[in-house]
């Protein structure tokens, strides 16, 4: 029975770490990938995803490396991390999925403040909007190059803020604001990503459980060795 026990623990702790490493490879293939093929030029962002992808290969290949070798020290940082991890996680998840709409505005306009002229520009291109809110935050930083843009390039403005939306005539003409554009975005991206680190705080709360009955488990290839060869005598 103990055998079993032990077995089924480290095959669970293997797949488990097997499955974190995927997806850290993942985290590091999708966004050198997109920067290759310039679908994103933030050197920040890409370098921050690359980061936690291979933090979390290399924190899944200790997990790996632990269970395969019933290590004890590598089984005892890896519950340690794990566990920091799943707090941190769970409680940014529940601040993503709770996040109202005011919240949302003040970050987004924070990021557009604090962004550089380039990012504010490539969102503009993707979107196909001019400014931020064509208001307070905007005669505070004015846009640029909104007259290269496809909303506004037919209107034949040589000004910024002419490329604003005009809603008097009966066609609305001019571009949108970028909030309007962005704030659908990023609710969406709030909740799915509150949703998906929900879901892998959860597998993290169950890594531990996993890593403690394990390491707490002899080994039976070890129990019956004789003494002196890395094992319990009988």
């Amino acid at each position: 029975m103990g055998c079993c026990s032990h077995a089924k623990l480290k095959s669970s702790l293997v797949l488990l770490n097997i499955l974190y490493m995927l997806i850290g490879l993942i985290m590091i293939a999708v966004p050198a990938f997109a920067y290759s093929m310039n679908y994103f030029t933030s050197y920040s962002l890409i370098g921050s995803l690359i980061g936690a992808g291979v933090f979390l290969f290399l924190f899944s290949f200790l997990g790996l490396c632990g269970a395969l070798h019933h290590h004890q020290v590598m089984l005892f940082f890896y519950m340690v991390v794990l566990g920091l991890l799943c707090i941190v996680q769970f409680a940014s998840s529940i601040t993503l999925v709770a996040i109202n709409k005011e919240q949302q505005q003040d970050i987004l306009n924070k990021s557009w403040v604090s962004a550089s002229n380039h990012s504010r520009q490539e969102v503009q291109k993707a979107m196909d909007c001019c400014g931020f809110d064509q208001n307070v935050t905007d005669s505070i930083i004015p846009p640029q190059n909104c007259s290269a843009l496809p909303c506004c390039e037919d209107l034949y403005k040589t000004n910024e803020t002419q490329c604003f939306l005009d809603e008097k005539p009966v066609n609305a003409t001019g571009c949108e604001p970028c909030r309007n554009k962005v704030e659908e975005q990023f609710a969406y991206a709030a909740q799915v990503s509150g949703a998906v680190g929900l879901f892998f705080s959860f597998t993290e709360l169950i890594g531990i459980v996993l890593a403690i009955q394990y390491r707490n488990t002899k080994d039976p290839a070890r129990a019956y060795s004789f003494p002196g060869h890395g094992g319990f005598a009988k």
